[in-house]
């Protein structure tokens, strides 16, 4: 390990309850960073339990305030203002530290404060997922916010890649949207898997097409609702023995709660491991329609033997071969009939587990993706 290099790591949340595609990217970046150098993660909120793990954890002491946040966000985004720390501040202009990453834009304030170079690492392009969700929105007071939300993120996205050493982005596409931006420097780290945690198994020989996500995230909640509305009827029509399962926290929100009544829905709220619901599911289904970024559930699944079914934007940016990896659908109809394909196909499910097995194994292990990374922080530390 580099010892003499110091690198701090801020995060609007901490990684050590690793229920949502962030924070398994956090968690996992940290620990690739904390194989080299000395590295401190300081997060909002309460810390949770990082004995075992190579970093050391720090808490700001600080809760998200969605409702101040709502009356500071009149020219930031609200994203920024809820995550305003001054604790976060305090602490990280307290440290000597050589590097420091922001995990996401709205965590730049505090890494401004210690003076030292930045690279902030984009899990998505933001201000493009509000745009969807205005062009989504049918009440025309929400659609004008959602709108209103989207320009002030890319003006906050456009002047943060501006001020920072180096923006570091899931997929080539976000890259891209960055280097349009502005930013010095853009270097692709993409999300990826931890391949040896994950053991493979064949496909269950059931009917359960699984759904992982955060569903306070609209993307997954917009998502989930197609599933078990539009997607799993048509399902049910060939495959009657067919059921959804929809695993991550925040599911009693008002959008997903209703959808466990019903027929063939379980909710299974947010659980401590996702691969026992991995191993006894047929397929999963990806009908996500909004976002940027890549998908950790798209990785995590096919690690494990889970074939995939997706439309086309739930599994951009990952290389897959439509056909090998996964099978792809544009409307509910055509999703609904390639999971059927995959239910009833022996054969058919057991090449798209392999091919995607394969494909995680070659492209996606965190220790191959978070390579790039590791080597911007010895570049960054060194000046150069």
């Amino acid at each position: 390990m580099l010892a003499a290099v110091r690198t701090l790591l801020i995060s609007g949340e901490t990684p050590t309850s690793a229920d949502s595609g962030s924070r398994l990217r956090v968690l996992h970046l940290a620990r690739a960073l904390a194989g080299h150098f000395d590295v401190e993660l300081a997060v909002l909120g309460e810390p949770g339990d990082a004995s075992g793990e190579p970093f050391a954890l720090t808490a700001a002491g600080h809760q998200r305030a969605p409702l101040s946040g709502l009356a500071t966000a009149l020219s930031r985004p609200y994203e920024v203002a809820k995550h305003s720390s001054r604790a976060m501040m305090r602490l990280a202009a307290g440290g000597h530290w050589d590097v420091v990453q922001a995990s996401q834009p709205w965590m730049l304030p505090a890494a401004a404060c210690t003076g030292r170079p930045v690279v902030l690492d984009v899990h998505n392009v933001e201000a493009e997922i509000l745009l969807d969700f205005a062009r989504r929105e049918r009440r025309p007071l929400h659609r004008a916010r959602w709108r209103w939300e989207s320009r002030k993120m890319e003006r906050w996205e456009r002047d943060s890649a501006g001020r920072v050493r180096a923006v570091t982005a899931t997929s080539q596409a976000d890259a891209e949207a960055f280097e349009r931006y502005g930013a010095r420097e853009v270097v692709l780290v993409p999300n990826g898997v931890d391949a040896a945690g994950i053991e493979f198994d064949p496909p269950s020989p059931g009917a359960d097409i699984v759904f992982v996500g955060h569903y306070g995230y609209r993307p997954n909640a917009y998502a989930a609702a197609e599933l078990a509305e539009q997607i799993l009827p048509r399902v049910r029509s060939s495959v009657p023995a067919a059921r959804v399962v929809l695993v991550g926290r925040e599911q009693e929100r008002p959008h997903i709660k209703p959808l466990g009544e019903l027929p063939g829905v379980e909710l299974a709220g947010g659980v401590a491991d996702v691969k026992p619901f991995l191993r006894r599911s047929r397929v999963t289904v990806i009908p996500l329609r909004t976002g940027s970024g890549t998908r950790l559930k798209v990785l995590e699944a096919m690690a494990a033997g889970v074939p995939v079914v997706s439309t086309p934007l739930g599994v951009a940016g990952l290389g897959l071969t439509a056909g090998r990896e996964a099978l792809l659908g544009e409307t509910p109809a055509e999703l609904a009939e390639a999971a059927t394909r995959v239910i009833v196909d022996d054969t058919l499910a057991e090449s798209l587990a392999r091919a995607g097995r394969d494909l995680v194994e070659r492209r996606y292990d965190w220790p191959i993706v978070a390579a790039p990374l590791i080597e911007l922080h010895q570049r960054v530390a060194e000046g150069r």
